[in-house]
Formats: C-alpha cells, structure tokens, sequence
C-alpha cells in the first residue's frame, strides 16, 4: 500500500494535450526522470538529509557513487538554498520533489517545463530554482553522470514494468482515492527508500496519478 496520497492542485497542475492523455491511457509508465534525479542528488548533499534517515538510502552502492561525484558541491548554491527551504518546513522537500517532476532539461540545458504541466501554485519558486539547478548540473558534469547510469535506471525501470500492472497501482492506491484513475506515473530512483507517495492531478476529464517510489519492489508498501 502506498504511504499516503493527497491532491497535487497546488504543486503540480496540468493541462493534458491530446497526445498525452493518447499516449497514457491505461498504462503504467515507469521512469527514472532525469529531473527527479538531480533533485534527489542535490538533496543528499544539503546538510539536513544527514539527519534525515528516512529519504536517502545512504546504504547503497549507488549513494556512495553519488557522494563520490558530487561532494565538492555541498557549498553550491542550490544546496544551500534547498538545505535552507527544507530547514524552515519540512514539506517543502516533497513540494520540490513533487514540482521537479513537472520539468525537463532541454537540449541547452535548461530547466524546462514539460507540456502538459504547471507549477506555479506550487510554494516552491522554480523561477529562482532554474538557474541553480543549471548551473550545478553544468559545473557537476550531472547529465554525464545520469547518462553512465542509463543501464542501472533502465533496469529498475524494466522491473517494474514486469511487476507493476494498472490493476496492481489502483489497488496500491484505492485506500486514498475513490476511483480508478486513467494513467499512472511510477516515478523510481535507486537514491530513495521509505514508503511510497502518491498525487492525484486532473485536467478536464483526465486523471493521472502520480507515484513517487524507491522500485517497484517497493512501490506497493
């Protein structure tokens, strides 16, 4: 069972095209983002996820990688300024979390909002994020990174796929929710470990559930 689910109008909003609703409908799409990605790597660097036991999997393989790539940007601007948001609420990590999810990096390497999404209710300020956010993925060389990792994330990807049906996410989420939604997002990351969340988001008839998950041996917990 997923941990907890609650409506995403105010991080996420969206405004479904045609051939996103096309393209999702019925499914579960599994996905390492690349933006979530960064989120989370930048988080592990901020001095409040070293006392935070419950986010990061600090036992990994994996994180000790990250560490290992990243540690002499723990003074990065980016960090300071998550460290400092998530210090003054703790909800404004999952509100990062959450509203990352909504963006790309382009092919300038720019934050990017995806089509079908909006952030701007969201009480983290992206606008002030987007910079950061480019700057450290440039100076920390982050997309050779993410892109050395391809075989890792596509494996967990290939898992859940196997794993995780439309029936099995509705079922994962039908304590929160009243009915069945028309597309699932399985959002993974081998940096994360704890319980699932998830958010509902809907534009005109459309309703797509996001689920925010370490794996998918973890995504029904």
């Amino acid at each position: 069972m997923f941990g907890y689910g609650c409506k995403s109008y105010d991080d996420i909003a969206a405004h479904y095209s045609s051939k996103h609703i096309k393209d999702n409908t019925g499914k579960v799409i599994a996905q390492v983002p690349e933006t979530n990605e960064l989120a989370y790597i930048v988080y592990s660097l901020t001095d409040v996820s070293l006392t935070d036991t419950t986010f990061i999997d600090k036992n990994s393989a994996y994180y000790k990688e990250v560490i290992k790539q990243f540690a002499a940007f723990k003074s990065h601007k980016v960090v300071k300024q998550l460290n400092s948001d998530v210090s003054r609420d703790a909800k404004n990590l999952l509100r990062f979390r959450n509203g990352i999810y909504a963006f790309t990096l382009n092919e300038r390497n720019d934050l990017a909002l995806k089509l079908d999404y909006r952030t701007d209710l969201n009480r983290i300020d992206f606008r002030r994020y987007a910079p950061l956010l480019e700057d450290f993925a440039k100076k920390s060389n982050f997309r050779n990174f993410y892109k050395q990792h391809k075989d890792l994330y596509n494996q967990i990807i290939l898992n859940a796929g196997k794993t995780l049906s439309v029936d099995d996410a509705w079922a994962g989420v039908s304590k929160d929710y009243k009915e069945p939604f028309n597309s699932y997002q399985l959002i993974l990351s081998p940096l994360i470990k704890g319980k699932s969340t998830t958010l509902a988001i809907k534009s005109s008839d459309f309703r797509e559930c996001l689920i925010f998950a370490q794996s998918s041996s973890h995504a029904l917990r």
